[in-house]
């Protein structure tokens, strides 16, 4: 994962998340097919608004938190539609790992 993403409140990267010993960083595992999620744009990456009760990854991560990577893409900075586009085109694979940033 390696990228710069600019905002208004300054400068973003999955590197200088991931160093950070302060960041409550995990990784979740989720199945082929839907995540069951909602997602908004902000400066840190697509935060998780809300969960279907039925998604598959329900109780490993929280409204609140923010999806920094998937599998190998970095998602920092990345607005919603376009880490949808991500997330759709890897549906498919058995398995996929998010990097979640829990706030």
């Amino acid at each position: 994962l390696n990228s710069n993403r600019t905002s208004g409140q300054g400068t973003f990267n999955f590197r200088n998340i991931f160093n950070d010993p302060k960041n409550d960083l995990y990784q979740c595992h989720a199945p082929s097919g839907p995540l069951g999620i909602v997602v908004d744009t902000t400066p840190l990456g697509p935060r998780v608004r809300s969960l279907n009760p039925l998604s598959p990854i329900f109780g490993l991560i929280s409204p609140g938190d923010v999806i920094v990577g998937v599998d190998e893409v970095d998602t920092v900075g990345m607005e919603a539609g376009d880490f949808w586009q991500v997330v759709s085109r890897k549906a498919n694979q058995q398995e996929r790992f998010l990097t979640i940033l829990r706030i």
